[in-house]
């Protein structure tokens, strides 16, 4: 017994000792990384626009991983403080071009729109834009594409097959251990919940995406035509056929200016760069670059323009730092709408939707704060179902081409895992009740006939709401909304032809568009939700739930439809959600 004590006393020491001697080391980690760092941009510069990671709205502080205490140091930069970057490099007597290394870069085509006309603006200075790659993929390919010359090595990779998407569907699964979903929903083409019934695509689905993917591919080939000079009946073709099956062919076609390894492209980046071509290039990381960004300058009028970057599933509550909290960005608006100093407030989305309830809760708030001064909206890469639902009251809508939108639809899902428990587990339910519906069904026996009725009855009222709302806010009557509604996803382009949009345009125009509503010159911009002070990063790494992290290690590029199956099964509110995970490949 002794031995065990001394055993037990000698953990807890240890324990103590480490965690001692952690909060110590992260204490230091801290010190460091706050030090004043000041980089020196020197002349004849080029700007390094490494752009392969996942790219937010808002640029991201990082937060404590107790496996890499130095995480607590490290930014995800987001699209705005990028585009602004590149719009101070366009001015800056330093920075003589812009290199993109092409890579697997996999962001969605509306943020590499935004960034494409960055670049695109970029260049009227007469500065150059150079990309090269050992790969590209389609993505990297268009962001690239705007640049004066495009390199690639003899031996590398290059991806255009057109674009395509691949669902996942959990049917199958389901059955085999023993668990039936019962779905409910309002919108013939919402199909949030066909992985959990059906083994394939529906009719109606398949219709919505053929035509969503048609107007994108459409975009890309506009584009990139105009950036390569280059037919687009033309461009079609060498897509269409997989005639470019290597960056030979995209030479031999001019899809790429040339055939070079990396020695050669940094030669011509120092001579371009004003250096000469033995010398090492001066490469400024944006990271870098975006911390020696001179602040705005104080407007003495104290009026603001107010962005709230609204990104990721909506949800009951308050949320967290990867969804829309209904509760915690209601309140953000209302703070905003009582703020005499804040002239306007600018809504960008990038969601897909999520609870009904979150959505409507936050659709009051913006209908409030509209009343009292200009409420502008910004589409991200999504922005449909419960994402639409929360910018409906808004004055303006600017969304991108392939900006994807729309998805008025809810659906509900109720699992009936009676089979799983009985048939495979041996467990079983009984109930003592006093009135019919007393015990909720709690996924352990099928819904009957009243039970589902009920249910539909809920999700048909939330339908009829969330039209009225849309109508409402969009002046239209609710048959027009009706008839474009059925839980559909629209394109940007066909937003705006059907009136779900009102105008091509990023952040930026959203913006420029809620100075002149407001009647306003000099402004500053403020962002919300507002950066968390360090302590609070700190605690949210000890927090921090760790499944997560283990699930994404371990199912890799699969984690996000293992996610979908463990939330939507989970999920027993009303859903506005877009109708299924859609990668563009």
């Amino acid at each position: 017994m002794g031995q065990f004590f001394k055993t037990v006393l000698a953990v807890i020491l240890g324990l103590l000792l480490f965690t001692f001697i952690g909060f110590f080391m992260l204490i230091g980690v801290v010190a460091t990384a706050s030090k004043e760092k000041k980089v020196e941009i020197a002349s004849n510069s080029i700007l390094f626009l490494d752009l392969n990671y996942e790219i937010m709205e808002q640029t991201k502080e990082g937060a404590l991983d107790y496996m890499d205490l130095t995480s607590i140091t490290k930014k995800s930069f987001g699209l705005t403080d990028l585009t602004k970057a590149i719009a101070k490099a366009k001015t800056d007597n330093n920075i003589k071009g812009i290199y993109i290394p092409l890579g697997s870069y996999s962001n969605g085509m509306a943020s590499t729109e935004v960034l494409r006309d960055a670049l695109i603006d970029f260049k009227k200075s007469g500065k150059f834009v150079l990309s090269y790659g050992d790969v590209a993929t389609q993505k990297s390919y268009y962001l690239g594409s705007v640049s004066d010359k495009i390199y690639m090595n003899p031996k590398g990779f290059i991806e255009l097959a057109g674009f395509g998407t691949r669902l996942t569907f959990y049917k199958g699964l389901l059955d085999k251990i023993g668990i039936e979903v019962q779905a409910f929903h309002r919108g013939k083409f919402k199909s949030a919940f066909d992985p959990f019934v059906r083994t394939d695509i529906s009719e109606s689905n398949r219709q919505q995406i053929t035509e969503l993917l048609s107007d994108v591919y459409a975009h890309f080939l506009t584009e990139v035509s105009k950036s390569r000079n280059i037919d687009p009946s033309s461009l079609n073709m060498y897509i269409d056929s997989l005639m470019i099956q290597n960056p030979r062919d995209a030479y031999n076609y001019k899809m790429i200016d040339g055939l070079k390894y990396y020695d050669e492209v940094l030669a011509e980046l120092a001579e371009k760069s004003g250096i000469a071509k033995d010398a090492k290039v001066n490469f400024v990381k944006m990271k870098d670059y975006i911390e020696t960004a001179t602040p705005s300058m104080e407007i003495l009028s104290g009026s603001q323009i107010a962005v709230i970057y609204a990104q990721g599933n909506i949800v009951d509550g308050q949320g967290d730092d990867e969804n829309i909290g209904g509760d915690k960005y209601a309140a953000i608006i209302r703070k905003l709408r009582v703020d005499d100093d804040v002239k306007a407030i600018v809504l960008r989305i990038n969601s897909g939707g999520g609870s009904a309830l979150a959505s409507e809760i936050i659709w009051r708030e913006v209908a409030l704060a509209k009343k009292k001064k200009p409420f502008i909206i910004s589409f991200g890469d999504v922005a449909a179902s419960g994402g639409y639902y929360i910018a409906s009251p808004g004055d303006r809508i600017f969304a991108q081409p392939n900006t994807i939108t729309g998805s008025i639809g809810v659906f509900g899902l109720i699992p009936n895992a009676q089979g799983l428990f009985a048939d495979k587990l041996g467990i079983t339910f009984d109930e003592v009740k006093i009135t019919k519906h007393s015990v909720t069904n709690l996924g352990v026996k099928p819904l009957d006939d009243f039970e589902s009725k009920v249910i539909q009855r809920n999700i048909d009222s939330t339908y009829e709401t969330f039209l009225t709302r849309v109508a409402t806010g969009r002046h239209q009557s609710f048959e027009d909304i009706e008839n474009k509604a059925e839980g559909r996803v629209w394109s940007g382009v066909q937003a705006i032809k059907i009136g779900l949009v009102d105008q091509i345009g990023g952040l930026n125009d959203a913006i420029n568009y809620a100075a002149t509503k407001a009647n306003i010159k000099d402004y500053k911009v403020s962002e919300y939700p507002k950066e968390k002070a360090l302590i609070d990063r700190v605690l949210d790494g000890f927090n921090e739930n760790q499944e997560t992290k283990i699930l994404e290690k371990e199912f890799g590029t699969q984690y996000k439809q293992v996610m979908q199956l463990k939330d939507l099964i989970q999920t027993r509110s009303i859903q506005a959600r877009m109708p299924y995970i859609m990668e563009i490949e």
